[in-house]
């Protein structure tokens, strides 16, 4: 949050200059192609173990990068080593995560590049053209401007274009450089709250504290928060950084209560391995000082877009 309030919320507001995030954006080009190298050692490990015990769902499509230790500290911790590393550091750090599986197993795999990137240039504008279309936004209320134009040319409000898109534009840009975790079905923490029989409610809030100063400097605009995943492309519940090890202590706590509410699918195992999930990612939060959000598709495996 105070990347968010020194650095990502001044920039969407119009202050300071163009460039001020450029550092920012060149680490998450970074982080992408370590990111990307790191994927494609879990899509080896997959295809030589051909299915068996390995948990893809866990493994690839759940945590961030390529992790595969035990305990939420270590997963934590192996996260930033990776959000830290170089390209040429990937390997190395992958292959270890190999070796916890199965020692015997670093012979046999080799990373699946099948997939390729793109340029760093596109992957830069990629990072930032969101970024600028809302910085242009701000500019335009500011003005008195109704209407900007998007990326495809067309006229838009420019005041819908800054309470619709401000919370999810500056989760997608923060996730990447601190990733979080891929969950799929109605199993985030508020979700299941609102089923299961609690002791109390999670020690989350509604996402306010994600705009800033906007509502103080705009106050004419309607900004509303969310307390829960309201639909796709959107965030949902928060909790601040203060708030980490209490929600933790609430999921331990209710882990029974909330796995036996089951998905949209009715499968109890599936949502035991999302408050894992859950739990690993708070552990990151906690390490690194950070807060917790909700969110729906800030990350898309189908279209390439991973954690």
């Amino acid at each position: 949050m105070r990347l968010t309030e020194e650095r990502v919320i001044p920039f969407l507001a119009g202050r300071g200059g163009d460039d001020d995030l450029d550092d920012l954006i060149a680490d998450a080009v970074r982080q992408a192609k370590v990111r990307f190298r790191a994927n494609a050692w879990g899509l080896g490990v997959l295809k030589a173990s051909g299915s068996g015990d390995f948990d893809s769902g866990l493994y690839i499509w759940g945590r961030p990068f390529f992790v595969t230790a035990d305990d939420p500290a270590t997963v934590a911790e192996t996260v930033v080593r990776y959000c830290n590393s170089t390209l040429d550091e990937v390997d190395d750090l992958a292959r270890s995560q190999i070796d916890l599986l199965d020692p015997a197993l670093s012979n046999h795999v080799e990373p699946d590049m099948a997939g390729t990137l793109p340029a760093d240039r596109h992957l830069a504008k990629g990072f930032r053209w969101k970024l600028d279309l809302l910085r242009e936004a701000t500019s335009a209320v500011r003005a008195g401007r109704p209407t900007i134009r998007n990326g495809d040319g067309d006229e838009i409000s420019a005041a819908d274009a800054l309470t619709g898109n401000i919370q999810f534009v500056l989760i997608e840009f923060l996730a990447a450089l601190l990733p979080g975790w891929i969950e799929r079905g109605r199993v985030w923490p508020t979700e299941l709250a609102e089923q299961a029989t609690t002791n109390g409610y999670p020690p989350l809030s509604d996402n306010t504290a994600l705009f800033g100063s906007f509502p103080a400097e705009f106050p004419s605009l309607d900004w509303v928060p969310n307390w829960t995943i309201p639909s796709n492309y959107a965030i949902g519940g928060y909790a601040a950084s203060s708030n980490i090890q209490p929600l933790r202590n609430w999921l331990s706590q209710n882990v029974e209560a909330l796995a036996e509410v089951g998905d949209q699918w009715n499968d109890r195992p599936y949502v035991r391995k999302a408050l894992r999930k859950f739990d690993e990612a708070l552990a990151l939060a906690e390490l690194t000082g950070s807060a917790f959000v909700e969110a729906a598709e800030i990350y898309y495996p189908g279209m390439g877009t991973v954690n």
